[in-house]
């Protein structure tokens, strides 16, 4: 891009020529400087979409989010409270049988998250004991005398969803069964977690 325009020196009997010449020359950078910012964006446009779409895209892609119909299906949540406090274990298990475990290992130690999968056996036996019939008797409130949480004892609460229905099943506040097929099947996933070690 060529300026051609007359040298100041020789201008000086035709001011209003330079500032011509000079005022073209400043279109033309201009001209210039927003070509080369154009350019840069739509470059860092392209590039961070291709950085995206390959790595945070499937990074995303590859952390499995349960399906939300499966679900719905069949869902436990358990939590321990009372004298255990801030280390009271808790669990989840899903509709296919996977679980994540809460617990900790030893006192005074970080909690610890752990996952994997129910036993076969143990699926089958959650699967035939965990009724809409159980649990809606197990899930009336009540006023209890008393608690084993209420002498520094422990009590566990049980969020179950089954086929989109969500009862809630307690130690201390439902009309709990503990003779029941419902209850001690519902013990036999924490004898689970203890048996398979807690590492």
């Amino acid at each position: 891009m060529g300026r051609n325009c007359p040298s100041q020196q020789g201008m000086t009997n035709d001011f209003f020529a330079f500032n011509t010449c000079s005022v073209r020359y400043n279109d033309e950078v201009k001209k210039a400087d927003q070509l080369s910012i154009l350019i840069t964006f739509s470059v860092g446009f392209l590039v961070g979409g291709y950085l995206y779409l390959t790595n945070f895209a499937g990074l995303v892609s590859k952390i499995k989010t349960p399906d939300v119909e499966t679900v719905s299906e069949f869902v436990i949540v358990a939590d321990v409270y009372g004298g255990c406090r801030n280390m009271c274990p808790s669990f989840q298990i899903q509709d296919d049988g996977s679980y994540r475990y809460l617990y900790t290992p030893a006192a005074e130690a970080e909690q610890v998250i752990r996952k994997g999968t129910l036993s076969r056996e143990l699926q089958l036996r959650l699967r035939k004991a965990v009724t809409s019939e159980a649990l809606l008797v197990q899930s009336k409130q009540i006023t209890p005398s008393f608690c084993n949480s209420y002498t520094d004892g422990i009590d566990v609460k049980y969020e179950i969803t089954l086929n989109g229905v969500t009862y809630s099943v307690d130690s201390c506040g439902t009309a709990v069964e503990v003779s029941s097929s419902l209850w001690t099947t519902l013990g036999a996933v924490w004898d689970f977690y203890e048996t398979s070690g807690n590492n």
